[in-house]
């Protein structure tokens, strides 16, 4: 046995071995937490109305105290309330929920087509920068072009 891969702060593999309330995953209980905070509250909301449009949707279905109680159209009734209010909460959440600050900038197609067009324009204008040159050259040494050639025939056409 080699001192280096034995001992008792080592593990089978050779690596040191964690201490037994180290874990990796600590976040995940804040995390959970998190979520869990985040839901209850439409959830309760969501029962608590489904429970009131249950019970009177129930009793009014009934027509009276003398008629049966109708069970199945306060369970149809809680089931539509229940979902209906939970639909409506969850998108006022996400309504009133702030964007990260990433999504702002750009990213994706938009990003990449916008560097492209100032990369496009930044070339466009050393081009025509270049041409100009060419000319301004051109002028001094001869005179002008020389009939027969034309400045667009440098460039092929695009």
């Amino acid at each position: 046995m080699s001192s280096s891969t034995s001992g008792p702060n080592r593990g089978t593999s050779g690596r040191p071995a964690r201490p037994a309330g180290d874990r990796s995953s600590r976040d995940l209980p804040e995390v959970k937490n998190s979520f869990l905070a985040s839901i209850k509250g439409p959830l309760v909301f969501s029962l608590v109305l489904g429970l009131v449009g249950g019970v009177v949707a129930m009793m009014t279905a009934s027509g009276g105290t003398e008629n049966p109680i109708r069970v199945d159209i306060g369970l149809i009734a809680f089931g539509v309330f229940f979902m209906t209010s939970l639909v409506v909460v969850a998108m006022l959440q996400l309504a009133s929920k702030e964007n990260p600050e990433h999504l702002s900038q750009g990213s994706g197609i938009h990003r990449s087509s916008e560097e492209l067009h100032r990369d496009q324009v930044a070339r466009r204008k050393l081009e025509l920068a270049e041409e100009q040159r060419r000319q301004a050259q051109a002028g001094r040494d001869g005179g002008g072009e020389q009939p027969g050639t034309s400045a667009s025939s440098d460039h092929p056409t695009r």
